[in-house]
């Protein structure tokens, strides 16, 4: 967990500083349960006592720091024992996701009455994106289309053609892209508006049921922070939903892995080796270009096919037979 803010006052500015950093343990370990888990379930998530703190976070480190007399600020970045969080919220019985999704290509397009601006650099929706603080997010990478010095699309070319986008999607290796509308409504000093517009394209279902809204703050700057602060926590939430591992849910699934060649085959189980829903792995038979094998895993099909398509490995079932094979891009 980097980026994580601390700020603390005390007799000296070396007396401040383990009280900050113990402070930004905490929020890091509350931001990083909170990311993991459904929203439903904050409620219930463990309390960063000191005790349960010593248990998990394996060290940290100094971003950035600044001192006073009496005052010490700075941003840290904390680490955490994997196995531990893991045992943690499977003693609570809290389902979680620690799935990472494919990146996404996200495309703001910034529309006020001078006009919109979209691969321009002073694009203040695509500054606003860019602000968002490190602890947002985490397991959706969104990638934030560059400025364009010689042009691109214009929106009526990205709207009216999804072809546009896709080149765009091919150009930078991305399966899905966003194309997100902010429109200023009100510029009003204490009334700002603006309505937000989200366009997918791409084939991964939980980007698809974004919805629009309208965003209110003091200024713009706010505001549109604000607004990519909110729909970067939706994303999250609706992977989530798709991806959390459940328990109480366990099954074993006999597969067929079709690959070509020995390179293939040791991709293929290192793919299974890196989804952290496959609880184990055997291999009852290998030959040159296929074997079988039996997965342990947590959770549905559909969950486990989701997880393994984030490592490029295609799970499905054909004619009642499950079949896996590595990804064609």
């Amino acid at each position: 967990m980097s980026g994580v803010s601390v700020d603390a006052s005390a007799d000296s500015a070396a007396a401040a500083r383990p009280i900050a950093v113990a402070d930004g343990q905490r929020r890091a370990f509350s931001t990083l349960l909170r990311r993991l888990t459904l929203p439903d379930d904050h409620g219930r998530l463990p309390r960063p006592s000191e005790a349960l703190l010593n248990e998990v976070v394996a060290g940290f480190g100094i971003d950035e720091e600044r001192t006073s007399a009496t005052r010490y600020i700075g941003k840290i970045s904390v680490q955490f024992r994997a196995d531990a969080i893991r045992r943690l919220l499977q003693d609570n019985r809290l389902p979680y996701s620690e799935t990472t999704s494919r990146p996404v290509l996200l495309v703001p397009v910034w529309q006020s009455n001078e006009g919109a601006r979209i691969w321009e650099a002073d694009n203040p929706w695509r500054e606003a994106w860019l602000r968002r603080p490190d602890t947002e997010g985490g397991l959706v990478p969104l990638s934030v289309a560059p400025p364009m010095p010689n042009g691109g699309p214009s929106l009526e070319r990205l709207f009216g053609n999804p072809d546009e986008l896709r080149n765009l999607m091919r150009q930078g290796g991305f399966d899905d892209a966003l194309l997100v509308v902010a429109t200023l409504q009100s510029a009003e000093v204490g009334n700002t508006r603006v309505e937000i517009q989200i366009q997918h394209q791409g084939q991964a279902a939980f980007l698809g049921t974004t919805e629009a809204f309208t965003a209110t703050g003091g200024t713009q700057e706010e505001t549109l922070l604000s607004a990519a602060i909110e729909i970067g926590r939706r994303i999250e939430t609706r992977w989530k939903y798709a991806s959390v591992i459940d328990l109480e849910k366990q099954g074993q699934l006999s597969v067929a892995a079709a690959f070509n060649g020995l390179a293939e085959w040791t991709r293929l189980r290192a793919a299974l080796a890196g989804v952290p829903i496959v609880r184990k792995v055997d291999v009852l038979q290998v030959s040159h270009r296929d074997a079988q094998i039996l997965l342990d895993y947590y959770g549905e099909p559909g969950q486990l096919s989701i997880a393994l398509a984030q490592r490029n490995v295609v799970l499905q079932q054909r004619d009642g037979f499950w079949e896996m094979r590595s990804r064609q891009p």
